[in-house]
């Protein structure tokens, strides 16, 4: 099998604004890599994260920090509409620097690169490679001369997929070692053999062997290989995210609810026997990960909620106000589902605000999980052991839809989005409240029923409207949700078929509804006029 064959499968093909994908394939997908992150600064996931691990991926093939590079998008497509105002731009620059995402610098880095040596631009040129709203084309030049060229997706949630190194098909997802070698003996791929898995290509009388593996290529392997006849090129890439190690043990809903059955445990706990199987990694290392990550949401709600809540560009922080109203009780109803909501809208006032906040599953819909969580702990009194375990169980709803489906706006609206994270939410409710694996699977079958359709019409471009009551509303849902099922809903449409459903929904929504700004409320009259604050 060529590596094309191997991207071809796990990828389709995006057409005429229609991605389209092979479904009986199904994405090999983490729960920490792919569901309860990236931390990322905001504001999007796909748009900031996502090209943030490209450029940083890139750096790494590299080797060094290039003299140039160009960073160009397909004219008309997602990225090349906001990349801009979803700071793209920022997290390309600050990969390709090779600096944490998470730097202070981040919001300078258009200011700083040209101290690093580097001549950094972005440009708006079609490409033939172009097959999905994120895919980004990378051109570049070393010192030396030598030039560098790749293609790249930015898929959803921060996941990526390189589609070629140096015009030779390839396939990176960030979470292996990966070493490619160009070269006129076929020979090279016997050394590459011993050392894991081998994708090879021909063409032109030069052969492109690309090896995967979970653990890294020595400098010797690699300095052998580079030394050996006919080899004109070599490249080393570092994961970005843990690596893959072991196998899963289940890719869909019902096979993780019969896991959790057999074994007598709940989703949480089924969903962190999963991470510890594909990851290799023991469950302490594990939780305390997810612990990290469950502080950050913490710590995004507390910022929200303050004096120092980070400036947005289109909407002034309201979600403190909200609070104070329901504690003096001036509005209608109050309560639990109130808190969760304006708990939702702080994190996502600090995601608007380019601060740090741990996408759940995405940067637009980062305040839903934290608003859940947050109400967990100070309202329903649960202990810090059982939030981790809900998180753990959130994470198993996210990484079915992770493993069948997608969760990029770009391609299937913000349904896979905000409505991801309300299912989710839907299912780490139920965790919390002693409810079984079936249960959490139809709570959150309900909520994403209840979010089918639902369009990515961000206004001005910007992940603040609608995204600040939705990620409220759907913190909300999901404590209504888990109830109904607790209460003796019988849910007759199964989690898979429902993110089936999601997912076919998705691929028919038109382009101008999915992240483009284009349609829905983007485009009407008193959006389009609402005076930017910053």
């Amino acid at each position: 099998m060529t590596i094309s064959d191997i991207y071809d499968i796990l990828n389709g093909k995006f057409k005429d604004g229609n991605f389209q994908r092979r479904d009986f394939i199904m994405t090999i997908a983490s729960i920490l890599n792919n569901v309860i992150g990236p931390v990322m600064p905001g504001c999007s996931s796909s748009h900031t994260a996502g090209p943030y691990h490209i450029a940083r991926i890139c750096r790494s093939l590299m080797g060094e920090l290039p003299e140039e590079v160009s960073f160009i998008f397909e004219p008309g497509s997602s990225i090349a509409e906001v990349y801009r105002e979803q700071c793209s731009d920022l997290a390309l620059i600050m990969g390709i620097l090779d600096l944490p995402l998470t730097d202070p610098k981040f919001k300078l880095a258009r200011e700083i690169f040209a101290s690093f040596g580097i001549n950094i631009k972005f440009e708006s040129e079609s490409f033939p490679e172009s097959c999905h709203p994120n895919s980004i084309k990378i051109r570049a030049k070393s010192k030396d001369g030598s030039l560098f060229t790749a293609v790249a997706d930015s898929t959803g949630g921060g996941a990526l997929i390189f589609r070629s190194i140096n015009g030779w098909p390839a396939v990176l997802t960030g979470d292996a070692y990966c070493f490619a070698a160009e070269s006129t003996d076929p020979s090279v791929k016997e050394i590459l053999l011993k050392l894991g898995t081998v994708s090879s290509e021909t063409s032109g009388g030069k052969n492109f062997f690309l090896l995967t593996s979970s653990v890294p290529v020595s400098d010797e392997i690699r300095s052998i290989v580079k030394n050996a006849d006919g080899v004109t090129g070599c490249w080393y890439a570092e994961p970005v995210f843990f690596p893959l190690r072991g196998t899963r043990l289940f890719t869909s809903a019902s096979g993780m609810v019969r896991y959790a059955e057999e074994h007598c445990i709940t989703l949480g706990e089924a969903a962190l026997d999963y991470e510890a199987e594909l990851l290799g990694l023991p469950k302490d290392k594990l939780d305390a990960e997810m612990e990290r990550r469950l502080q950050v949401m913490i710590d995004s709600v507390e910022l929200g909620l303050s004096d120092s809540s980070p400036e947005m560009f289109l909407l002034h922080p309201s979600a403190s106000k909200i609070m104070k109203a329901e504690k003096e009780g001036r509005l209608a109803l109050g309560g639990i589902h109130t808190r969760a909501a304006a708990r939702a809208m702080a994190a996502m006032q600090v995601n608007s605000g380019q601060g740090i906040v741990c996408a759940a599953p995405t940067g637009g819909s980062s305040g839903v999980m934290p608003g859940i969580m947050v109400t967990m702990l100070e309202d329903m009194k649960k202990s810090r052991k059982d939030v981790l375990r809900s998180m753990w169980a959130a994470g198993a709803i996210g990484l079915i839809l992770a493993t069948r489906g997608t969760f990029a706006a770009e391609v299937c609206g913000c349904q896979v989005e905000i409505g991801a994270a309300g299912a989710m939410g839907a299912g780490a409710v139920v965790e919390a409240a002693g409810g079984s694996a079936g249960q959490a699977a139809d709570a959150a079958a309900i909520m994403f029923q209840n979010a089918m359709g639902l369009v990515c019409d961000l206004v001005q471009a910007t992940v603040e409207i609608p995204c600040h009551t939705r990620n409220g509303s759907f913190a909300s849902q999901s404590f209504i949700c888990a109830d109904m099922i607790l209460g003796g809903y019988y849910n007759p449409v199964s989690l898979d078929d429902t993110i089936d459903a999601v997912y076919a929904t998705g691929k028919m929504l038109p382009l101008q509804l999915r992240c483009t700004s284009q349609g829905g409320m983007a485009v009407t009259p008193s959006a389009l006029s609402i005076p930017r604050i910053r």
